[in-house]
């Protein structure tokens, strides 16, 4: 289970960006996660939850937004895909570059201050 370890590190860097701001309280965390990072929502939140506690980030909400794998295909361009690609979503054909969908940004953090 890799999302305690991502969740650590959205916690650091949120923590950090809140001292940096003299904020009092953490509200929402902005995340843009790509598929191929196999991160599940539900199972970063509980772990987020879990570390949150106690902290300025205890009862701020993470906000998802999952990004589709970008494929380049030879025959068809760029294809997008809500899965890991080992062939063409459209053609099925096998000349392609996965060049999309391994991101995990912190998009913004919003704050009271």
């Amino acid at each position: 289970m890799h999302e305690l370890g991502v969740a650590t590190e959205i916690m650091n860097v949120a923590l950090a960006e809140a001292a940096r701001h003299q904020a009092k309280k953490i509200t929402t965390i902005y995340l843009r996660v790509g598929v191929i990072r196999a991160v599940e929502p539900e199972h970063l939140t509980f772990m987020f939850d879990h570390l949150s506690s106690g902290t300025l980030a205890e009862g701020a909400k993470l906000s998802i937004e999952e990004m589709p794998v970008q494929v380049k295909c030879a025959s068809c361009g760029v294809v997008e895909s809500n899965a890991f690609a080992w062939e063409c979503p459209k053609c099925k054909g096998y000349e392609i570059n996965v060049t999309g969908g391994d991101a995990l940004d912190i998009v913004s953090i919003d704050i009271e201050v």
